[in-house]
């Protein structure tokens, strides 16, 4: 064929027409990537406005530009407020949700299980009872530095019985699931028999970490856990390619030079190291994991250069959300930001279990 006159039909992937298809594909996807920044910049700044001292969208701005702007006239009241309690839990939550999202659709390639994340695989829960076990027994002279390593140790203790399953003769995602689901009850065993050997005061600070809560969010978890995403995810952007990959199946990636062992385990350590990050200042938030990539995939596709930036921010987006609906569905009481994501999450696991039984008997 003469290359001067390129073919124009629709089956032949470097025609024009194929070409012009897949950029016109790309600008959707970038034209919804930014309108989902652009909603979680909007619900983020009109949840900085509500509480128990309602603050006007003008006077809220002022604030959050009063450090760069010593002109911008705002109360002290209000800066302090919205700088020192409402930033904070939002800067908390927003990178919380990120983390979690982004373990989630990760652990979903890793393992070509569409139920996988980091909660049913049970990594949250082994990072619970990690923090839980330096809390209870005193060990916090590194003070929350300690509590992160030790829930870091138990999430990666999960992570390499996860692997060494799959690496067992015969096993099936399901059967890494139903594994990741026993592990979850077993680490949740050892958390409840822990706290009923221990005194009041130990039992209601483990309970913050079994329902996961926001409540003692500040500047110290807003801080170390935008440094871990900001550690971990240029890495998942840079191996987005691998794990577009990795969704041909392991043979097929080996055969275009992918270490996949190796990758497989990098990324597994570093899923295990934000999930830990999270978990230490948050608790097990339930099921934003699982839901967030599948969203993500309906927007966007399953491309994860588009996909893991998506997740991302759809991720951010669900528990922002969720904790506006904690925070003032019934104030003045204030319910664990778990409790909700649970409540949007147990029915789509049930359904995505319905669909995977109904599909492996088609």
């Amino acid at each position: 064929m003469d290359t001067a006159t390129p073919a124009r039909h629709t089956g032949d992937a470097g025609s024009p027409d194929t070409i012009a298809a897949y950029r016109r594909q790309n600008r959707r996807r970038a034209l919804l990537l930014a309108l989902l920044a652009l909603g979680l910049v909007a619900i983020s700044l009109h949840g900085l406005t509500l509480g128990a001292m309602d603050i006007p969208v003008s006077q809220t701005i002022l604030a959050l530009l009063a450090p760069a702007l010593p002109g911008a006239w705002v109360s002290p009241e209000i800066q302090n407020v919205v700088w020192n309690i409402r930033l904070p839990r939002l800067i908390t939550a927003l990178t919380a949700g990120m983390g979690l999202a982004l373990g989630g659709v990760i652990l979903q390639t890793l393992l070509r299980n569409p139920m996988a994340s980091p909660f049913t695989l049970g990594l949250s829960s082994g990072a619970s009872l990690g923090a839980a076990l330096v809390i209870i027994f005193g060990f916090s002279a590194f003070g929350v530095v300690g509590i992160v390593a030790n829930a870091f140790l138990f999430a990666i203790g999960v992570s390499l019985l996860i692997l060494l399953i799959g690496q067992w003769k015969g096993a099936t995602p399901m059967s890494l699931i139903l594994a990741g689901i026993a592990l979850m009850y077993f680490f949740g065993a050892c958390t409840t028999l822990v706290i009923y050997f221990s005194d009041a005061y130990a039992t209601r600070e483990v309970m913050f970490w079994t329902v996961g809560s926001l409540s003692r969010a500040n500047w110290e978890s807003a801080t170390l856990i935008s440094l871990t995403l900001l550690l971990v995810l240029p890495i998942f952007l840079w191996r987005a390619v691998d794990l577009n990959r990795l969704l041909l199946g392991d043979d097929t990636a080996r055969s275009l030079g992918l270490p996949v062992e190796r990758l497989r385990i990098l990324l597994m350590l570093l899923v295990s190291l934000l999930v830990a990050v999270v978990v230490a200042f948050t608790g097990g938030i339930g099921f934003l994991g699982l839901v967030a990539p599948h969203l993500a995939r309906l927007m966007i596709g399953t491309d994860h250069r588009f996909l893991l930036p998506a997740t991302a921010l759809m991720g951010g987006l669900l528990l922002v959300v969720a904790d506006l609906i904690s925070l003032h569905a019934f104030a003045p009481v204030v319910l664990p930001v778990g409790v909700v994501t649970a409540f949007v999450g147990s029915p789509l696991f049930i359904y995505l279990i319905l669909r995977h039984r109904a599909g492996g008997s088609a």
